[in-house]
């Protein structure tokens, strides 16, 4: 059973504001990454780069195709608006279920039937979250720097398996470590089958 399509990105463009890194965090909590610039040149960039799923500008811009785009008067309260209308929080009892491992999203917590459960910080979580979306097939590394870190960021190609260490740590008390796999030259696969996992 497949876990939802990928969060959504948000690219916003205009003036900063005192809660700007309070939106930031509250897309991430949601689900959703969100960048933001004050810099055209930055924000095309991204565009170009990212293919994000929302732009959100005080003046238009050339967006890919599937870029949805919305106009900003620049104000707080519009800016607000517009990103609880894009990326509503989740219902407070949204959890996944696949097999014995039940996943909540809003709080960051992974859990197995009769094992326990475990809380994961945020970049672990949306790491983990990636691989399960493709759970028993390869993810290259490329891809989860792009589902798993904001794209703000600019993350090394070995910070990847820096997370996937600290991964392995947290998922060994739940007995998941041996369930993600490194694969030569390929990435990683996270195997929901217990039997799979140890083959």
């Amino acid at each position: 059973m497949p876990l939802q399509s990928p969060p959504k990105t948000i690219v916003v463009v205009g003036p900063e504001h005192p809660q700007g890194l309070r939106w930031r965090e509250a897309m991430r909590e949601r689900g959703a990454l969100l960048a933001h610039t004050e810099r055209v040149p930055q924000a095309l960039d991204w565009l170009s780069r990212l293919a994000p799923d929302w732009l959100i500008s005080v003046t238009p811009l050339p967006a890919p195709p599937h870029c949805r785009q919305l106009t900003w008067s620049g104000t707080q309260e519009e800016l607000e608006s517009l990103l609880q209308d894009i990326a509503p929080p989740p219902p407070a009892s949204e959890t996944l279920v696949l097999g014995e491992l039940e996943i909540d999203p809003q709080q960051g917590r992974l859990s197995v039937q009769g094992r326990g459960s475990v809380h994961l910080p945020a970049t672990e979580f949306r790491l983990l979250h990636c691989l399960l979306r493709h759970q028993g097939r390869a993810v290259s590394r490329q891809q989860l720097l792009d589902e798993a870190w904001p794209p703000e960021s600019r993350p090394l190609p070995r910070s990847v398996d820096q997370v996937v260490r600290r991964l392995r740590v947290l998922l060994t008390p739940l007995g998941l470590a041996p369930r993600m796999r490194s694969l030569r030259s390929l990435g990683y696969r996270f195997d929901l089958d217990e039997r799979t996992g140890n083959a």
